[in-house]
């Protein structure tokens, strides 16, 4: 036992969480997408800086008459040329391209939450389940020690076959109630290690949460979940993409507008001569240009261009109004697993009580031991009961955390 704590580890519902995120080919995958979809929408930024590009060329040039050399100049050139071309579009597109940067990025965080809530469940589940096999580990020893006591006593006459009869089938159920609660618990187990990246053959020795945050009223949580959702927002971003796109879509139907600038400065000198030449050029262009007939497919990009924005907007309050329906039910389930866990510990304390009072009857010769056997019952039903309804309880709060956006900071 002392070896087996000693190559264990102590794993926090935190750890768990980095761990995870460390190891989720799912979460990983989203990450490197987000990260290929903002380098690829960053070149749209570059149309709106001037571009700048310089030269050097150095040549020699002979020339020879009759065998007699009468011309020999070696010559260097350099030019350095800045333009920029500018249009309505490309301010247009960098809108475009930052709300589908965001859009990327919310839908990434997304994909976060998705892992982090399968992780705080699976882990949740699975500390419920240790918790449960430590409690049929006990029901197992006591109503091994019961049977025990019966057999014994009607050896000696004072217990009845009825007795020893149910002490055998509370003793069988508890047998088949811990072989069912320990294959469970490995497969959770099981699952939880793969999830966070650990090998089927480490030990695990998994912590109860602490709770250190308080559960705000109904409406403000509705506010939370609206400015925090991560779909909302994605949706949100699509829409105003989707805007900026029809925007520019529409304004090319109609005209396109350019504005241009050049300059450019050379220089070149001859080392066998004194003089230097040098010149420089500018320029400054506006232009504008008018679409006549484009083969029907300016009508098609605005058809389409409009449909986006409607998909948009359908997605956007779609979300909304689901967000709306979570809070509600999540709302009511913690408020459900509240009371039930008030009342689990409430049960629980009158079946120790029940069975203290139980117990001392049978002390005292005053009820038989079916009597006894079913206070055990009663309080072994009570502590599973509480152990299911405090892990219902904290999953229902990480719930509600996961709707406010503050399921996990780093």
């Amino acid at each position: 036992m002392i070896l087996f704590i000693l190559l264990s580890l102590n794993l926090t519902l935190e750890d768990a969480i980095g761990m995870g995120l460390k190891e989720s080919p799912t979460y990983l995958q989203a990450k490197k997408q987000f990260m290929i979809t903002q380098k690829t929408n960053a070149s749209a930024y570059s149309t709106l800086l001037p571009s700048a590009y310089a030269g050097y060329v150095e040549g020699r040039t002979r020339s020879r008459l009759d065998g007699l050399e009468i011309y020999d100049s070696t010559d260097s050139y350099y030019n350095i040329r800045m333009e920029w071309d500018l249009t309505p579009g490309d301010l247009l597109n960098a809108f475009s391209a930052h709300y589908g940067n965001s859009s990327a990025y919310f839908s990434f965080m997304e994909t976060r939450n998705q892992t982090i809530y399968e992780i705080v469940s699976q882990y949740l589940n699975t500390l419920k389940l240790e918790k449960l096999f430590e409690s049929r580990e006990t029901a197992v020893r006591r109503t091994e020690n019961n049977l025990n006591l019966i057999e014994e006593k009607k050896r000696l006459g004072s217990a009845s076959n009825a007795e020893v009869l149910q002490g055998k089938v509370i003793n069988l159920q508890a047998q088949y109630d811990l072989m069912e609660t320990e294959k469970n618990r490995k497969v959770y187990l099981l699952r939880l290690k793969k999830l966070i990246g650990f090998e089927a053959r480490d030990s695990l020795l998994l912590e109860e949460p602490t709770v250190d945050f308080k559960i705000p009223e109904k409406d403000s949580i509705l506010i939370l979940a609206m400015d925090n959702d991560p779909l909302i927002n994605d949706y949100d971003s699509e829409l105003k993409k989707a805007r900026f796109d029809f925007t520019n879509t529409y304004m090319n139907s109609l005209f396109t507008v350019s504005f241009g600038a050049l300059y450019q400065y050379q220089d070149s000198r001859a080392p066998s001569s004194s003089l230097l030449h040098d010149n420089y050029d500018y320029s400054i262009g506006f232009s504008i240009s008018i679409p006549l007939f484009t083969g029907f497919s300016r009508v098609n990009d605005m058809m389409i261009a409009e449909l986006r924005v409607d998909l948009a907007e359908l997605k956007l309050k779609e979300r909304e109004k689901e967000l709306r329906i979570s809070v509600e039910e999540d709302y009511m389930l913690y408020e459900e697993a509240r009371q039930k866990l008030q009342l689990a510990e409430t049960t629980l304390k009158f079946a120790e009580e029940s069975h203290m009072a139980a117990s001392e009857r049978y002390r005292l010769g005053e009820s038989s031991m079916i009597e006894l056997l079913g206070a055990e019952e009663d309080l072994l039903r009570a502590q599973y009961s509480l152990t299911e309804a405090r892990f219902d309880w904290y999953l229902s709060l990480y719930r509600l955390k996961r709707l406010m956006g503050r399921l996990y900071e780093e």
